[in-house]
């Protein structure tokens, strides 16, 4: 580029020359007469000086052109410099609010909000910082003031519901987080708050819209324990929420009682009381249907009676039947189905073959690849057992955090809250 610039300077000097040069040589004179005054001078000479006053023109045209934009070239600089500072400052502010330094964090805030003419910006650094240093009524106060505008009226939900959370109002909690997802029928955040909230006060029927956002979310997550748990919690909220339908409304418990067997087919509660259900109608055949897809799934003593009830078998044929439903049992579990066949049999006064079947679980477990254990309902969030399934674990009181499974990490067995 300099290079470039030479040439053409050395370019625009030899042109002058060579023009001056050739006007000197031309002959010929310019008169100007002017209040009495003659004025004799050669052609060359006129047109160089009409040149230079040209030049003359152009150079005090810039001059005062550039004197008339100082006074904004200056005030641009200086909001350049503001703008600069001001971003520097919420960058450290956010730092800092990251850091948990709330000192720090106040005091990049104000500075921010002097330099920046960003309200929003400078206001969420603000209500941070408060929120940090433990002033929850300063941050109310910017979250509330951003509700109006629709665009940040869903972030300023958030804050008021993450607020009421750390205050302990559950109530004002529940009305944000409903707020942010009528405006945002997608946020996770939002429904998974809800749904906390409203199944902490076991209101099962006002957690579902929320579950319905969750749902659409589990198709789309790839975190296999984000999916587990998310199943745990629609199959136990459907659950609930049929259990909690009058006697009278036998449709909408069983609607509710298939929904949640359509989350998780192996899950106990639901398959037992379905099946009861049935049964109390004389539906004999369809219970018997779920029965034995349940214990295929998930061998448990609890479907032993209704699984009798249900085939209206007398002990010999529901010892039999029983057995050839084992045979269905994957290998992981079919140790377990044995010892309740065995155990059914026992019970029944058939001690032969109660015998035989403990010989068969015998062999199975001689010929399992890993030692085989029995399942039991495990909390997956504390690891704690318990003897039953409950909504809300009794040792940390997460929701939906009982798997029946092969314990893992076995804490000792603890009694259920009364």
């Amino acid at each position: 580029m300099m290079l470039k610039r030479l040439f053409f300077l050395f370019f625009l000097i030899l042109f002058s020359a060579a023009a001056a040069s050739w006007l000197s040589q031309q002959p010929g004179t310019m008169t100007v007469e002017w209040l009495g005054w003659t004025l004799q001078l050669p052609t060359s000479l006129a047109v160089g000086l009409m040149v230079l006053f040209a030049l003359m023109l152009v150079f005090f045209d810039r001059i005062l052109r550039a004197i008339r934009t100082m006074p904004g070239w200056f005030g641009g600089r200086l909001r350049e410099r503001r703008f600069t500072a001001g971003h520097r400052a919420l960058t450290l502010g956010l730092m800092a609010v990251s850091a948990g330094e709330p000192e720090a964090a106040r005091k990049q805030a104000n500075r921010a909000a002097r330099l920046l003419d960003s309200p929003q910006l400078t206001g969420l650094l603000a209500a941070q910082a408060a929120h940090l240093a433990g002033d929850h009524q300063a941050a109310r106060r910017y979250f509330t003031s951003i509700l109006a505008d629709r665009e940040t009226a869903f972030l300023g939900h958030i804050g008021l519901m993450r607020l009421a959370l750390d205050d302990g109002d559950a109530g004002t909690a529940r009305s944000a987080a409903r707020a942010a997802l009528d405006l945002n029928p997608k946020s996770d955040l939002a429904a998974q708050a809800l749904v906390k909230l409203e199944t902490d006060r076991a209101a099962w029927q006002a957690a579902l819209p929320a579950l319905a956002v969750l749902q659409k979310q589990r198709h789309a997550n790839t975190n296999p324990a984000d999916r587990a748990t998310i199943r745990r919690q629609e199959t136990a909220i459907h659950y609930l929420a049929a259990r909690d339908h009058r006697n009278d409304d036998l449709r909408a418990k069983r609607l509710g009682l298939e929904k949640a067997l359509k989350s998780d087919p192996g899950f106990l509660p639901a398959l037992c009381a379905l099946a009861d259900l049935y049964l109390d109608q004389t539906s004999h055949g369809k219970a018997a249907k779920i029965l034995q897809d349940g214990f295929v799934r998930t061998p448990h003593p609890d479907l032993l009676g209704r699984l009798k009830a249900a085939w209206k078998a007398n002990d010999g044929q529901f010892v039999s039947r029983l057995e050839k439903l084992v045979q269905k049992v994957a290998s992981s579990r079919r140790l377990v189905a044995y010892e309740l066949a065995a155990d059914a049999a026992k019970a029944a006064g058939l001690d032969g073959e109660a015998a035989r079947l403990l010989h068969l679980a015998s062999d199975e477990h001689a010929h399992a690849d890993t030692v085989l254990q029995p399942a039991s309902w495990q909390c997956v969030s504390c690891k704690s057992l318990l003897d039953a399934w409950h909504s809300h674990c009794p040792s940390c009181g997460a929701f939906a955090s009982l798997a029946w499974q092969v314990p893992e990490k076995v804490t000792p067995l603890i009694a259920p809250k009364t």
